[in-house]
């Protein structure tokens, strides 16, 4: 099954760091990232209040020749309030304006906030074999079902299609209904379920939900690693007459 080329492209200060390696390395069957271009300095926004009209978008970025689509990062408000715009010619623009802060709040990376939207455009590519325009016929729907296509009208909704994502089951019968390769949707379960947070705050969520397993376990933990010390020093007084 032939990859799907996405190219991101970062226009002005994106403000917060972004891993672009992590990207660019990340493991797919499906998809293969590439960044190289940027837009250095970006003119003023022209919405009435200072977002970035779609319109004003379709002028900045360019379709990479190289890929199939291509994806503007940016750090301004978009038209309409979204943070997500899908223009025309295969280009899609994504805004971390306040949803950085959104997904860091709940300990996700900007970088998982990134591919998980960068797998919604994917598959909307793999089934129309286009990006579908933003004001434009859609497959979001209103309803949070941890799904890639939510609508998250609320952006902070954005967290509950964050960790380990899916396609529902409206959304997956529609990708079915296209003429996709066989192998596409259980790929894609797979992949996603790798979006998630890291190991560290994985753990901490466990013991905010299960603390008296924990408070168990760590004084299970105490108490072995008191025996093991015990053993480990009569061996020792064993060895070497001098320790007392």
């Amino acid at each position: 099954m032939k990859k799907i080329k996405v190219s991101l492209v970062s226009l002005g200060s994106l403000k917060h760091p972004v891993d672009f390696s992590s990207l660019t390395a990340w493991e797919s069957d499906l998809i293969s990232i590439q960044y190289g271009a940027s837009i250095g300095h970006l003119p003023n926004a022209d919405g009435d209040d200072w977002e970035r009209t779609s319109a004003q978008l379709r002028t900045l970025i360019q379709v990479d020749p190289g890929a199939d689509f291509t994806v503007g990062l940016i750090n301004s408000p978009l038209e309409d309030n979204y943070y997500m715009r899908r223009l025309e010619g295969r280009v899609a623009v994504l805004s971390l304006y306040e949803m950085a802060d959104i997904v860091s709040a709940s300990n996700f990376s900007v970088e998982n906030f990134i591919l998980r939207n960068v797998y919604e455009l994917a598959v909307l590519y793999a089934a129309n074999l286009k990006l579908i325009p933003s004001d434009a016929y859609s497959w979001t729907h209103d309803d949070v079902r941890g799904c890639l296509f939510d609508m998250n009208s609320n952006k902070s909704d954005i967290v509950f299609s964050m960790n380990q994502p899916v396609l529902c089951a409206a959304c997956a019968a529609r990708v079915s209904s296209k003429q996709v390769h066989v192998e596409f949707l259980p790929r894609l379960d797979r992949e996603l379920a790798r979006i998630r947070k890291s190991l560290y705050f994985r753990m901490t969520d466990w013991v905010r939900v299960h603390p008296l397993l924990a408070l168990f376990f760590t004084g299970l933990s105490g108490v072995f690693l008191n025996i093991l010390a015990s053993i480990i020093f009569e061996k020792l007084k064993s060895a070497f007459s001098w320790i007392s």
